[in-house]
Formats: structure tokens, sequence, C-alpha cells
């Protein structure tokens, strides 16, 4: 809209204001023209009417009528074109309008009307025109920002600066992240609060309140159809149209971005459970070789196999996102997903803080010791079992503990030796000490099934003919999914 006070400095003389014009500045929505006694019939308000005052009888009381019927109908002024009626200003009407606080100005001859009218256009053109080039500019800063380093910060900095009052980023619990300018974060704090409040009744796409004297407009911030965070903006209320629609390019920009660094972490993460898979099926040679040429970090030496079961609350996709933002730097974390259940390797140095971590989240893990990482395969049987028989919000650790000399026994056999002496004991075992079925079974000479058994006997000081010993034994195998 175009203020009264600068129409009238443009026009100078063709537009002299007869009573001071008010302290506050009046705004004016377009210049209307009419003769009629009554015109509000066809004003909407805001209007600068002109008339020459054919109506206007110069009785005190017929002024006051018609400046009143101006006033209600919330016409922004009144200018009177002397000349044609009126040398001068009937000081009735003059009266009128200063009792009902009617701006008035006159039009003196031979100035036509339509002076003032072109004069309104053309600042109104002028003023559009300035918006849509700081507009314009706006948006091009934006996108500039979103393609510097650390987009997400300085997206939210050109937001901030651009808007009539600051811009914040917070994530999806409501958290505040960043706010520019920054001593605006104690409005953004209490945007968290009432965001959270707002959004106890339901889901919301976007949401507008009250915070203070300002107006805050919230937008989410969503990767497909996952919420990732919130933009905040604040601005003097009501917030201007041009100011949300800045908001609503930054989300679009900064959900590009999102989209971007998932597709990142997403390959990333898929050549991580590759190598997490083979570790987890005992083959660290291959799980080395695949980590060296994909320019993964290296492998630890000792590690604790940790398997994991989600909700449908958090899921698998949640949780490794919330590990990867966080701990990667911190340590090695190898992960692979499979639906609702999460394989992690993860050194001595992390591991308890990923358990604590799922205490909190009120998911199950069953975690093994931490160990050579060449050995976490042997547990990985055991962990498939015992997780999907934890409740959640429990972590079963340190698993066999409890299975005595057996252990040792199966830990002397595996130590230096492949896993032919291991397949020889699990399907002796199952033939019932059978030499026959079991060298059928296994496709040897019997000769060479004694000559295990006797080796087995001798490395791991076990006698598989003792209904203790081989019990105890199958048992160990069986919890570590070797049998």
């Amino acid at each position: 809209m175009i203020n009264l006070t600068d129409l009238t400095s443009s026009l100078g003389d063709d537009l002299r204001p007869e009573v001071p014009l008010p302290v506050t500045a009046v705004q004016i929505t377009g210049v209307h023209v009419s003769e009629l006694t009554d015109p509000t019939p066809y004003l909407a308000g805001g209007e600068l009417l002109l008339s020459t005052g054919m109506s206007l009888t110069g009785h005190f009381a017929q002024a006051r009528a018609y400046a009143a019927r101006l006033v209600r109908a919330e016409v922004a002024a009144f200018g009177l074109g002397l000349g044609p009626i009126h040398a001068q200003v009937p000081a009735s009407l003059r009266r009128a309008c200063e009792i009902v606080g009617l701006p008035l100005l006159s039009v003196p001859a031979p100035t036509p009307f339509l002076t003032v009218s072109r004069a309104f256009w053309n600042q109104l053109a002028s003023g559009e025109h300035e918006q849509l080039s700081s507009s314009l500019g706006a948006y091009h800063d934006l996108v500039r920002s979103a393609m510097r380093r650390d987009p997400m910060s300085q997206v939210v900095r050109t937001l901030g600066a651009a808007v009539h009052g600051w811009a914040a980023r917070l994530d999806a619990t409501g958290r505040v992240v960043e706010v520019w300018p920054r001593n605006r974060r104690d409005a953004a704090r209490e945007t968290a609060r009432e965001l959270r409040r707002v959004h106890a009744s339901g889901p919301h796409s976007s949401a507008t309140f009250p915070v203070g004297d300002e107006d805050v407009v919230v937008q989410p911030l969503a990767r497909g159809e996952r919420l990732v965070g919130h933009i905040a903006m604040g601005c003097p209320r009501p917030a201007a149209a041009l100011d949300r629609q800045l908001q609503l390019a930054a989300c679009s920009l900064l959900a590009l971005q999102l989209h971007r660094d998932h597709e990142v972490v997403v390959q990333a993460r898929t050549q991580r459970s590759c190598i997490a898979q083979l570790l987890v099926d005992g083959a660290v040679d291959a799980a080395r070789a695949l980590g060296d040429s994909l320019h993964q970090s290296r492998i630890p030496l000792h590690a604790s196999l940790i398997r994991i079961r989600c909700t449908d609350i958090f899921g698998a996709v949640e949780l490794l996102d919330r590990w990867e933002q966080g701990r990667l730097d911190d340590s090695q974390l190898w992960l692979a997903d499979d639906r609702d259940e999460v394989w992690v390797v993860a050194d001595a140095a992390i591991a308890e803080g990923l358990l604590d971590d799922v205490r909190t989240l009120r998911l199950a893990a069953v975690a093994s010791p931490v160990m050579p990482v060449a050995a976490i395969s042997r547990y990985a049987g055991w962990l498939l079992g015992e997780v999907r028989r934890a409740p959640d919000g429990q972590v079963v650790q340190d698993p066999g503990v409890s299975l005595g000399p057996a252990e040792a026994q199966l830990e002397r056999l595996l130590a230096g030796h492949d896993d032919t002496l291991v397949k020889t004991v699990v399907s002796y075992l199952q033939h019932r000490g059978r030499w026959e079925d079991t060298a059928r079974a296994l496709q040897v000479h019997r000769n060479t099934v004694r000559h295990r058994i006797n080796t087995v006997a001798r490395v791991a000081d076990v006698d598989l003919d003792d209904p203790d010993d081989a019990s105890r034994l199958w048992v160990v195998l069986r919890a570590r999914g070797l049998a």
C-alpha cells in the first residue's frame, strides 16, 4: 500500500493537506472519484476519495454527516477538487473532518484528478518493483547459501537475515539446533516448548502461533515421509506473505540437501553392512579385503558382536541414523540391518555406550564379550536365538559364562584350528558316537574320523564318549550356533 504522506510529498502543490495529517502514517489502497451524496456502497475501504463537492451545500450538519459516512466506510482520506464548485475549502467541511478524524486534502485548479491517480499508480508500481527485486535477491541469496559449505546452517542464517525477525532449525524432537540472529535463542526455545504443546494433540504439517509480540510460523523438514526437523520463523504480527514464501523456499532447499546427504549415508551404510555381514559369517579376511577396496577405516582387532531387536516405535533405520550421525567419528562401528533387527560390530571403546543407548530406547539386545574380531562369529547363533526371547529394554551380555568347563574346552578346540574338528565333533555327537554313520555323513574314511576324535580328546581334554562331557559340550555348541 501507498503512504498518504509520501503521495502528497510527490505531488507537491497538486495535493495539499488542509489539516495536519495524523502522526501515524495513513495507508491508501486506491484513488476513487465520486460526486454522490453517499458513495460508500461503491467503496471497499482505504481509498483516497476525490470529489468536486457537488453534493456539499456548505451546511455544517450536512458536511458532518457526509464525513461521518466516509469514516464508517473506512475511507483513508478525502480530497476536494477546487474550482468548479468551491473556490476554497468550506469551513463547515474543514470542521467536520477535524471532528470525525478524516484527513482532508485539496486539489487546486486546474490540476486534474487524473494527476493524483497517476501518481498513486506510479508509486504502487515502483513499490511492487522494489519488492519484487528484494524478493528475487532474497531467493538468490538462499540458493547461494544452499551451495556453500555447511548448507544447513547457511540457509538458516540467510533466512534469518532476510525476514523481518529471526529463523531457527529444530530437530525432529523439537530441540533447537541453531538460531539466527543468535540473540533470539530465547524466542526459539519458547517456540520449541510451544511446538511440543501444539503437537501433543496429534501430528501437524505446519503450525502458526503467537510468541510474545510475534507470530511464529513452523514448517516441517522431511526426508521422504519421515520428519527430520522443523524450520521456525518469528516475525512481527502478522507475518508478511513474502517472509512465509521465503521460509517455504528455505524448507525446499534444505529438504533437497537432506536427500543428497542421505544418498551418501545410504551408500556408506550399504558398504559397512556388507563388511559387518562378512564378520558375522566369520569371513574376516574377506571383510578386511572389502574394507580396503572401499577405502573404509580399519576393522578393529577386538570387538563385541551385538544383536538388537527394534520396535515399531523406533525401527532399525532410525537406530542406524541415530548412531551414524553421532558415533562414527568417535570409534569404529559396523552396522547391518535386517528388517527389525540390527547386527553391530563395535570395539571396546564404544560398545558399552551403545548398549546404554539401547536401554534408553527400550530396545532388546544381546552382546558377546569383547574378543578378537575373528572369534565373534561363534556367538552369532546364540545371539540370534536370545535376542528374540529378550524383553524390550533388556540387554544380555557375556553369554555362556555359566556353562563351566565345556566353554574352555570349545575355546581350546577352536584356537589355532580350522572348523574341521568342530564339524567332526558335531557330526559325531549327532550320530551318538557311531563311527560308520559319522564317516558317511562327512564323506571321509572311518579311520579319519577316529583320528580326528583322538585329536579332539588331546587338544580339548574332553571325552566324547562320556555322557556328561558330551552333553555339556553339545549345549555350548548349540549356544554358539555351531550345531
